[in-house]
């Protein structure tokens, strides 16, 4: 354990008054820049901390450029936090602080695997990507080293530890609602606004009918489901169902997307 003296303190770290957003860069490119920066300003405002106009235009030219400095693909996380302060919970930076940490982006295209999962806490409406509320997800998962699962709440699915579930069963692509505790993805909102995607609440019954199943965000896109442990089914679900296309060919189609 490393033991630090210190004057001033990351306001992220003290009371976790921080956002982040996590997305791709592919060949200079992202996928929904202005969704991703409106949902960090937002959630930033709630803190008291507005970010000048324009200036998501310079975060951007910083994004991109330490982007290309590590590859053609890679993964992208965007943090920005109320700085460094003396002590007290209302003391104030002199000014935000801007985190940019990226990585060759090498994600698994297999069809995944999740556990279901009970989420302990009392559900409240995310429309940002707070640190605290990703502290809360560490204390959820107990120290598992596995993200890999699908929180659910008296019989209701909500999402996964760092994606948005879909679930295709009677025709149509269903997703949680966003006001029962579910961060509203940006694929997600694309594929709602698109209409391929419908907002419903979604019990966990519905895991062991559904004809497919996919998780969805901004690093891997969409990946189809194999399976949840520990979940009953007559038969597998089809990861190469034919409703399944037609989101990934909406998504091929649009900027700083590859998919496999």
């Amino acid at each position: 354990m490393k033991i630090t003296k210190v004057e001033n303190l990351e306001r992220g770290l003290a009371y976790g008054e921080a956002c982040f957003e996590t997305f791709r860069v592919i060949n200079g490119q992202i996928f929904d820049w202005p969704g991703h920066w409106q949902r960090l300003a937002s959630g930033l405002s709630e803190f008291g901390l507005d970010v000048p106009a324009g200036q998501d235009q310079e975060v951007l030219c910083a994004c991109l450029r330490e982007a290309a400095r590590t590859g053609p693909d890679v993964l992208l996380r965007l943090t920005i936090s109320g700085g460094e302060a003396s002590w007290g919970l209302t003391a104030k930076a002199g000014e935000a602080a801007v985190y940019i940490q990226c990585m060759p982006y090498t994600g698994n295209h297999a069809p995944g695997a999740l556990r279901l999962q009970s989420w302990p806490f009392p559900l409240r409406k995310k429309q940002s990507k707070f640190t605290s509320d990703y502290a809360e997800t560490l204390r959820a998962l107990r120290g598992v080293n596995d993200s890999h699962v699908l929180f659910e709440q008296d019989g209701m699915l909500i999402s996964t530890a760092t994606a948005n579930i879909l679930l295709y069963r009677d025709g149509h692509w269903s997703t949680p609602n966003a006001d029962a505790g579910v961060l509203p993805g940006r694929v997600r909102d694309f594929l709602i606004r698109n209409a391929l995607l419908v907002e419903e609440p979604c019990p966990v019954a519905w895991l062991e009918d559904c004809e497919a199943a996919a998780i969805c965000n901004s690093g891997l896109f969409i990946q189809p489901l194999a399976c949840i442990v520990d979940v009953a089914r007559q038969d597998a679900m089809d990861i190469h169902h034919t409703a399944l296309q037609p989101l990934i060919d909406i998504l091929q189609q649009q900027e700083g997307v590859q998919l496999l």
